[in-house]
Formats: structure tokens, sequence, C-alpha cells
């Protein structure tokens, strides 16, 4: 197990800017201001809910879907503009709590997220889809050739996480004491370790400073760790495979007794484990399956249209065409389910 010693969490939500995330692809040219993102239409997030505007706070592995993708998809359907805020899962939560936003729904990476705002904000949430784990590299690196023997099978998965600890190699990854990603990228390099039968001190070679070391440099905020692995300065970097494929990253596929992608190995995650030290102390996480789950903030009307819609044929159709994603079967926790919701349901 490997202590984590707490940023403040919910200050990195509120500095998350969404920028284009190296989107050059995608026909990107512009970031959104501080504090926010900007909808399909341009307006930047007002942080409270209502007024013919829905205010989704969401992930920031959701970025490209939800500002590419699903946000203007919604606009579309149901008449109302769409404004989104990315942010570290945790810090989103911690920001709601504290009443520092009022989006009108929340979207997770993992159920935690919103358990915790659970009942005071929600009293329920969906789980519709996984991702699972991946390691994202540079083409241009001076270990390239090494990454795509490893991607394309020609050399051991195992190699990678040699190549991890070479003097001077630059990796990025996301604070585990805010952000699922930067979690599930200790657990994998934990159950890689244990698969592999590595040495005990393999997790900390490669990180390259204890983990619970707040001034890493190789913690990046999530919306901006893609595109610094793209302008270069970094070799690789941790990422889920929805983002990958949606940034036409390159990336190398991890088995799925180490990825988190697959709820057949939940029991195998579960023995990865990182303590997190926040402003209410100190916890355990152990390792489960990467899952996406939603919620409406206090049932508000237009987080509720948002919810609906994402769970909606059209819109489940839009994550499965953007890659990256396993559809479940929508599973719900807690009770009092709107009825618009329920219907996408097929309840």
């Amino acid at each position: 197990m490997l202590a984590v010693t707490s940023k403040r969490s919910a200050r990195l939500g509120a500095l998350v800017v969404i920028t284009c995330m190296g989107l050059a692809a995608a026909g990107c040219g512009s970031s959104a201001p501080p504090g926010g993102s900007s909808g399909a239409s341009g307006s930047p997030s007002p942080g409270t809910a209502g007024g013919g505007t829905a205010s989704i706070a969401y992930a920031a592995s959701l970025v490209y879907l939800n500002e590419k993708v699903v946000g203007p998809a919604f606009e579309k359907a149901t008449g109302l503009e769409y404004t989104g805020r990315a942010g570290p899962s945790d810090g989103l939560q911690a920001e709601i709590a504290a009443r520092e936003i009022t989006p009108d729904a929340f979207e997770s990476v993992g159920g935690a997220s919103i358990a915790e705002l659970m009942p005071k904000f929600t009293s329920w949430y969906v789980q519709y889809a996984t991702t699972s784990i991946v390691l994202a590299y540079n083409p241009q690196s001076k270990y390239a050739s090494q990454f795509k023997a490893i991607a394309s099978g020609k050399e051991p998965v195992r190699d990678l996480f040699t190549l991890l600890q070479k003097p001077g190699f630059q990796l990025g990854r996301t604070d585990p004491n805010t952000d699922p990603q930067g979690r599930a990228f200790i657990y994998m390099l934990e159950l890689a370790a244990m698969k592999y039968h590595l040495p005990a001190n393999t997790v900390s070679k490669i990180t390259g400073s204890p983990v619970n070391s707040a001034k890493s440099p190789q913690i990046f905020e999530e919306a901006s760790l893609d595109s610094t692995l793209q302008s270069g300065q970094l070799d690789a970097a941790s990422a889920y495979l929805s983002q990958a494929r949606q940034l036409h990253l390159d990336y190398i596929t991890l088995p799925s007794d180490i990825n988190l992608g697959d709820a057949a190995d939940a029991a195998q995650y579960k023995k990865a484990s990182v303590s997190i030290t926040t402003t209410a102390g100190t916890t355990t996480k152990t390792g489960s399956p990467l899952t996406i789950d939603i919620t409406a903030i206090n049932n508000s009307p237009d987080g509720i249209k948002w919810v609906a819609y994402v769970l909606s044929r059209a819109g489940l159709a839009l994550h499965r065409q953007q890659g990256g994603y396993t559809l479940l079967k929508p599973t719900v926790t807690g009770s009092n389910v709107p009825a618009s919701v329920r219907r996408e349901l097929g309840g």
C-alpha cells in the first residue's frame, strides 16, 4: 500500500482550464477561460443551475466527448444550452459539497465521488459505461521504437515497466489525491508488479518520488496532460482508453487483469491500494473497475434532462461511436430516480 498526501482538491477543479488538449486534429483552435469551459455555444460556465442552460460538472477525461460531441447533440435535441466544467472527480465533488459550484449534473469516474454527495445533494446515480487505463506515448520520443514494439506485441508488456524506470524518462500522471485516473495509474503499477513479479521498489522507482509528493514534476491536471504529451514535453503519460482513441494518441494496451477495465477482474483490482490524506483525514482507496457514473444535482430539471439524454439510445450511441467505452447495462445506486431517467432505463 502506498501513502499519498493531499493537495487542496477543491481548488484543483476550480483552476482547470478546458484547453484544446492537442485537439488540432478535431479542429479545435482556442481554449476556454480559466475557471470553466465553454459550451457548444461558446458561452462561459456561470457556475449556477437553471436559466435554460444545463451546467455540467464532469471528470476531465470526458472533455472531448462532452464539449465536441454530446454537448452539441444535447443542445440540438433539447433546445437548452450546454455548458461544461471539467476537473478531477474528487475535486469537483469537494467544490459541489462546499457550494463553490452548483452544477445541474455531475459525471464522475467511479461512483464514489457521487456517493460522497448523498443524500444532501442527490439520492441516486447511474453507472452506464466503463473504460480502462493505458499508457499513451509520444511517437517522437527517443523511446518510440521501444514503445511501438511493446504496443505491437513484438516485445512483452513486462518490458514497459523497466523502460519507465530509465533515468531521465519524462512521465506524466494526475494527482491520485483528487483524480481517479491518478489512483488508477498507481493501481496499475502495483498490479503489474504483482503479475510480473517485479522488485518491491518498482512503483516508487517509476514515480521518481514518493507518490505522496505534492510537488512531483510528474503531476499534471488531467485536462492538460494529453496536450503536454503531444507537445513533446513528455515521453509517456497515463490515459484512459477513451481519451487515447478520441484524441488519436499512440498508446499501449495493457492486460485486462491490470488495466482496471473489466468487471470480471474486480477481485484482482482490489488487491491494489493507495492511502490518501485529505482535509477530512486519511483513508485507503482500493482498485476497482473504471466506470462512468452520472447524477443530477438537487434534482435540477435541466440536470435531469442532461442525464436522460446521456442515457438515451442516442446519447449512448455517441459514447459507442467515439470509442474507448464499453457500455454497461445501466445500474442505479440509491432511490427516487426521476421518471424521465427511469424511462431511459426501461423502468
